[in-house]
């Protein structure tokens, strides 16, 4: 591509946008401005007979606006030039261009070129991020069967069950399935505290063998109930202090130490958390089968010092896998935890933190195992490529949007009538389909064989319905149940600030 020149083709009021992006483009195109204002209203046929007429002998593609419907292949069939989608917005220009002139993308007569570099994007991440868990050398494995290995490159998320020995078959079947679903490396069987259920230990650990193909780990203080789980094959204790540290010597199996003193307290200050892992590590006496976790604290509560007795740590056994806990945080801030569980993986990523524990034990922590997964995989990314944790392919931005999309607004609708939704006046006009857009309030703009006719606006999704039913404007109950959905979907948008487009999903992450 780098060779050859492109003609990029555009609408008079992307023009200059156009122009813009391409002179800080190294792509070797030219420009051509279609009799229209906005690229919503060509079509593959208007284009083609604009350019019927145009000596194209020196191009070797065409690029035409993402925001046009319909298959552009007749261009390529009539003219013999390869004519593709490029992005809806001109502000994503740049990018295409760049990846044209490496010839690192594949477009399409059909899709729009955003979508193709989004997913581009993210297949390349996705597999580095895949392949950063393959790393040959590791300092220490987890599991017998589809075995966890910690190489302090990438954290691993390790996910409890709540309070395991309450919860029927069906339940911890679910949850641990959706727990791998999600990007679960390790299933954590979080028994009750005060309670003795060892015998209900070898059940749950044959259900959850049979459920999924992970790791298990036990987090338990009490002595009886990790010596059965030991006996029945788990992989992974949790947790071990100055309490119970000492049935711990004659086991083969990894164990996490927390700075927990024989009293059944955790000391405020960085320096006496370590020095109680150091007693409990030196009586061990190997380095190769331990996890530290110094306890991540609340904040307001002793996050600061907590905080500084991983940093302490790492700095003194750089090759200790660790440990960090997110529920003190999820859990104890009122506050969305898609941020939350962002600031966690960046903290382990320079860290070097082995596994990140957490859970879904209420409503507000549903989807953190996701979350994490996402987060981790984004830090990793950010630090091998040395670039801030952003444009990495991976992202959590589930509720905003990074950059502003403006509206493409039809220049004949500053002539037409603007009904205001609490207005009350009747019309009867009939086969009309919507447009729906945002400015500061919903638009809900009524097409009539292709012409604007009407426009209600308003804050409300249910104000601008009730004005419309009201005026008769639709009868047919598909076709108002699709009104209702997308109106809905609008005021989602301006309350949350996000971009909305019709017919588009308002959250793109799965959420």
């Amino acid at each position: 591509m780098k060779k050859q020149k492109i003609l990029i083709v555009t609408a008079r009021k992307a023009f200059l946008d156009v122009k813009n992006h391409l002179k800080d483009s190294r792509v070797n195109a030219e420009i051509h401005v279609c009799n229209a204002d906005v690229a919503s209203l060509l079509t593959p046929r208007a284009i083609l007979r604009e350019l019927s007429n145009k000596n194209l002998n020196d191009i070797s593609m065409i690029l035409v606006p993402g925001m046009i419907r319909g298959d552009v292949s007749i261009i390529e069939k009539k003219l013999k030039i390869p004519c593709v989608k490029g992005t809806k917005n001109a502000s994503d220009l740049g990018l295409l261009l760049e990846k044209l002139y490496n010839n690192e993308i594949k477009l399409s007569t059909r899709e729009p070129a955003d979508r193709i570099i989004l997913e581009e994007r993210k297949k390349r991440a996705m597999k580095e991020i895949k392949n950063a868990y393959k790393l040959s050398g590791y300092r220490l494995k987890i599991g017998r069967k589809n075995p966890v290995y910690l190489n302090g490159e990438i954290p691993h998320i390790i996910s409890e069950i709540v309070n395991a020995p309450s919860l029927s078959e069906n339940e911890l079947r679910r949850i641990s399935r959706h727990y791998v679903d999600s990007g679960a490396s390790i299933i954590d069987i979080g028994m009750i505290p005060g309670e003795e259920n060892s015998e209900k230990i070898p059940r749950i650990i044959e259900i959850l063998r049979s459920t999924v193909d992970v790791p298990l780990s036990i987090d338990t203080l009490n002595k009886e109930e990790i010596l059965v789980a030991v006996e029945n094959g788990i992989d992974l204790v949790l947790s071990i202090d100055e309490t119970n540290y000492k049935i711990c010597d004659s086991l083969e199996i990894p164990v996490v130490i927390i700075p927990r003193d024989k009293n059944g307290k955790i000391p405020v200050s960085a320096d006496e958390r370590i020095s109680i892992i150091e007693k409990i590590i030196n009586f061990l006496n190997k380095n190769n089968n331990i996890i530290v976790d110094p306890v991540l604290e609340i904040p307001n509560f002793g996050f600061i010092n907590s905080l500084e007795a991983y940093i302490v740590f790492r700095k003194r056994y750089p090759e200790i896998p660790m440990l960090i806990g997110s529920g003190n945080l999820t859990e104890m801030i009122d506050a969305d935890s898609i941020g939350i569980n962002a600031l966690i993986a960046a903290i382990s990523s320079e860290l070097g933190i082995d596994l990140i524990f957490t859970t879904e034990a209420s409503k507000k922590t549903r989807g953190c195992v996701k979350e994490l997964s996402n987060a981790i995989g984004m830090m990793y990314l950010s630090r091998k490529q040395k670039q801030p944790p952003k444009d990495l392919g991976v992202d959590l931005l589930y509720i905003k949007d990074k950059n502003h999309v403006k509206p493409i607004i039809d220049p004949r609708e500053k002539h037409i009538e603007t009904i205001h939704a609490h207005k009350d006046k009747k019309s009867e006009m009939e086969d009309v389909e919507f447009r729906i857009y945002l400015t500061d309030k919903i638009n809900a703009v009524v097409y009539k064989d292709g012409v604007p006719k009407l426009r209600f606006m308003g804050r409300r999704a249910s104000k601008i319905y009730k004005e419309i039913i009201g005026r008769n404007l639709i009868r047919n109950l598909y076709h108002a149940a699709y009104l209702g959905k997308e109106l809905t979907k609008a005021e989602i948008a301006l309350r949350l600030g996000k971009n909305y487009i019709q017919d588009e999903e308002l959250f793109k992450n799965g959420l």
